[in-house]
């Protein structure tokens, strides 16, 4: 049997700490809680972490600069976040994934798919305080752009995609060429969050920003700058339901 899923929430309403406590161990998972950015740093540094969930509105240490800290610091940068908030402008949206958050909830939510969400962000990540081979561990994707190669770290790519027989990787705000075609780059990345959903498109699931229904079918927002729809191929509905828990 694998181990819980250890999550820390972080939120100074005792309510919805409470509620999402709750639901999250109703399925399996470990809660702990912070009321604040600074309980939440000493908690994270006191007991291994797999998904924090954090408020932005709080005392003392808010969201922002709690979340500056977990990415600073070595210990915790690689900690997945999800921002759970009530602010929902985008410009709140877009600084959150500049620096660093995987998802962004706005309040009120529905708890099944938080705790989806938090699932589907699991899935092919390495859990705290596990070890990974040499081999895992190295999370770069060679890409050109203007002349130069450069590894690109795999967290940064938003999605993929195939066009006049090239194939390009797209980070928040950059495009760049790969050297692969699609169904090698889905091959290499099979053990990751990457999904192909459509014969010119893979997504990084912990990059989705918002799915839409219309007409019987589902169109993907991620979240790069331009807020890019991705659309789910019929045939590959079901794989991507089941990967994103809904």
């Amino acid at each position: 049997m694998s181990d819980p899923i250890r999550v820390l929430v972080v939120d100074d309403d005792e309510s919805i700490v409470e509620m999402i406590r709750m639901g999250l161990e109703a399925e399996g998972m470990r809660v702990t809680s912070a009321s604040d950015g600074a309980e939440a740093l000493d908690a994270l540094h006191a007991n291994p972490t797999d998904v924090v969930l954090l408020d932005i509105m709080m005392p003392r240490v808010d969201g922002w600069m709690a979340l500056m800290e977990i990415r600073n610091d070595p210990v915790t940068a690689d900690i997945p976040v999800i921002m759970l908030t009530a602010k929902t402008q985008d410009l709140a949206r877009i600084l959150a994934f500049k620096q660093g958050v995987q998802q962004y909830v706005t309040k009120p939510f529905n708890l099944m798919e938080l705790i989806a969400r938090i699932q589907s962000l699991m899935r092919g990540r390495p859990r705290a305080g596990t070890t990974t081979s040499a081999e895992g561990d190295f999370r770069k994707l060679a890409v050109r752009k203007g002349g130069r190669t450069v590894l690109l770290d795999l967290e940064e790519v938003v999605y993929i995609s195939a066009k006049n027989k090239s194939t390009y990787v797209h980070t928040y705000e950059n495009q760049y060429l790969v050297d692969l075609t699609l169904s090698e780059l889905e091959e290499r990345l099979s053990s990751d969050a990457f999904r192909r959903l459509h014969r010119s498109y893979m997504i990084n699931l912990n990059k989705v920003k918002e799915i839409v229904r219309a007409e019987g079918a589902y169109m993907v927002v991620v979240a790069d700058r331009d807020e890019t729809q991705v659309p789910v191929a019929r045939r590959q509905v079901k794989s991507f339901r089941e990967a994103v828990g809904i």
